[in-house]
């Protein structure tokens, strides 16, 4: 069995975006976002492209950090549950006398 955590060091686990097919829910909704901005972006002066500009870029920011934190929440999560597995105890279920 290979080391996940050798595999990640070593560039061969990566938690970049993945690919989706062209008939995947994610693909008809990346086709409806994309064809709803064209349309406004035919209906906007200047100035209104430039603060539907400034917002999309605001929001993709805010995306990245949103996605950031539930990552390292989710990790963090998950070495607990891990330490819980080999805390020795016999049972993991609350409420029984061994947890």
């Amino acid at each position: 069995m290979k080391s996940i955590l050798k595999e990640f060091a070593l560039g061969n686990i990566l938690t970049e975006p993945r690919f989706f097919t062209k008939d995947s829910h994610y693909s008809k909704v990346m086709k409806q976002l994309s064809k709803s901005e064209d349309k406004l972006l035919a209906i906007l002066n200047e100035e209104e492209k430039q603060i539907l500009e400034s917002y999309s870029e605001a929001q993709q920011e805010i995306t990245e950090l949103t996605n950031l934190d539930r990552f390292v929440y989710g990790y963090r999560l998950g070495m607990l549950m891990t330490m819980e597995v080999f805390n020795g105890k016999d049972s993991l279920i609350i409420g029984e006398e061994d947890a």
